[in-house]
């Protein structure tokens, strides 16, 4: 039976003639038949009655769901704004730990170039021999006593002495341990740091994830795609169960319609009652809800007069609804579970609006937890830049005093350099005042032998003529002047 003609089944509209619609009357099996299957129809009332019970559950939830979407959006404004000044917060403080590390990246390489330049440094003075005619107490002859191997070795381990040598290595090593110290430092600040942020970062996830959690339950098989139709909103929802709801009743009227009319054509059948009633037994119809029209069926009444075309046209319309029962039976069911299908849907909204809701107020929790540790991250986050500022100072001053020794040992090779060449220039030095010393020595001891052969001359020559007492020193030597070294090697 079409939508069309459920509303043809109210009113019996008379055939074009009786032989259009059938060749021969209905007999009374035929006619118990189409009964039967006109008061099993009547079953369809339960699933209008749920359409009924479904409508009115659909606009508590949909009420439901407005309250819970209005509050929940509101809620979810405030929260979203609390987590951007969160995500601020902790982008500051992110954002000064990776200023202190860019910072100290550069002290270090500050630190690394200064220590770089100090090795090589180093290295030069290991590499630099000193010339062991500078070190005299290195020549000292080998023991007699030992044998001719171990005196040249003796001789090379003693003339073999670098610059590196003379150094201190205390104050290098010192200075180095104190940098390593100052950078472990900075990375156990910077740790904890990190473990501050990073607990940070959990609460957020925490709150991000309860926001988020319950939005998408389809699971990966049922998602959709791009060649699915959109989903239905929640009025589009509800107004198909209205159109839905109402059909069926209008479908189930018919159906009532077609089994008034079926027990009418009983009555005027002879026998009908009682082949109807057993018929009923038999398949078990007895629960059937009915109206009060079957109850006269078996009471032994006279039926109303009708007029053989008037029961000619009632069985034609009869036997023409008869055959479009099942599609109007199918026709319920099937918006039956159609509703069912739509109240699923709305249930799923009012679900998802009830675990947003949850989820909110799990998300609140985790903000007012967070208000009362925040300063807690503050405090952390002012702890290592102070830490960072006093490490960063010391870092420098030692680095300064890395350069300052590179240059000291720098200057103490090149000023090796210089001593060698003022060595050879004392040793020209000494050379020249030597030639002179004794070139000087000769003309004395030549100008001593010129004065003592005048003496002696003059002895001979007046000598006997004059007193001893005339003068004290006639008969003296001449003095003798000596040149020699004084100070010195």
């Amino acid at each position: 039976m079409s939508d069309s003609d459920s509303s043809s089944a109210l009113s019996p509209s008379p055939p074009a003639s009786p032989d259009a619609s059938f060749h021969d009357p209905p007999n009374l099996e035929r006619l118990v038949s189409h009964f039967v299957s006109a008061k099993r129809s009547l079953n369809s009332t339960a699933h209008v009655s749920r359409a009924n019970e479904l409508v009115t559950s659909s606009r508590a939830l949909i009420e439901d769901i407005a309250v819970l979407n209005a509050k929940c959006a509101f809620a979810r404004r405030g929260v979203d704004d609390e987590l951007d000044a969160l995500r601020s917060i902790r982008d500051g403080i992110s954002a000064l730990g990776q200023k202190a590390g860019d910072e100290f990246k550069m002290t270090l390489a500050s630190l690394d170039e200064a220590n770089d330049r100090l090795q090589k440094t180093l290295q030069a003075m290991r590499k630099t021999v000193v010339d062991p005619a500078l070190q005299p107490g290195n020549n000292s002859p080998p023991n007699e006593d030992q044998a001719p191997e171990d005196k040249s070795l003796a001789s090379s381990v003693k003339t073999e002495k670098t610059l590196y040598d003379f150094i201190d290595e205390a104050n290098h090593e010192e200075i180095l341990g104190s940098l390593r110290a100052l950078i472990d430092s900075f990375n156990d600040a910077h740790a904890d740091l990190d473990d501050s942020l990073a607990s940070f970062d959990q609460t957020l996830r925490s709150i991000s994830d309860n926001l988020l959690n319950g939005l998408d339950r389809s699971g990966p098989d049922n998602r959709s795609t791009i060649y699915d139709e959109p989903p239905l909103s929640i009025t589009q929802l509800f107004q198909g169960m209205e159109e839905h709801a109402g059909e069926m009743a209008n479908l189930l009227q018919s159906l009532i319609t077609h089994y008034d009319l079926s027990v009418t054509a009983l009555k005027h059948t002879d026998g009908g009652g009682e082949a109807a009633k057993l018929a009923v037994q038999a398949e078990d119809l007895t629960r059937v809800p009915t109206a009060g029209a079957e109850e006269s069926l078996y009471e032994r009444t006279v039926p109303e007069p009708m007029s053989d075309d008037e029961r000619t046209e009632m069985l034609c319309v009869l036997e023409n609804d008869a055959n479009e029962v099942d599609d109007v039976i199918n026709d319920i069911q099937e918006r039956a579970a159609e509703m069912e299908v739509c109240y699923t849907a709305l249930a799923k909204h009012a679900t998802t609006a009830r675990t947003t809701r949850q989820n909110l107020c799990t998300a609140l929790k985790h903000l007012y937890a967070m208000q009362s540790s925040l300063p807690t991250y503050l405090t952390a986050s002012k702890t290592f830049r102070e830490s960072w500022i006093t490490i960063e100072e010391n870092m420098q001053a030692r680095t300064a005093e890395l350069i300052h020794l590179s240059d000291f040992h720098s200057n103490f090779v090149s000023s090796y350099s210089k001593l060698l060449d003022e060595v050879a220039r004392r040793k020209a030095a000494d050379v020249q005042m030597r030639k002179v010393a004794e070139k000087a020595r000769r003309e004395m001891d030549r100008l001593y032998e010129a004065d003592r052969e005048a003496r002696e001359a003059f002895m001979q020559n007046v000598g006997e003529f004059l007193p001893g007492d005339i003068w004290a020193g006639l008969q003296e030597v001449g003095g003798r002047w000596t040149v020699r070294r004084v100070g010195g090697d």
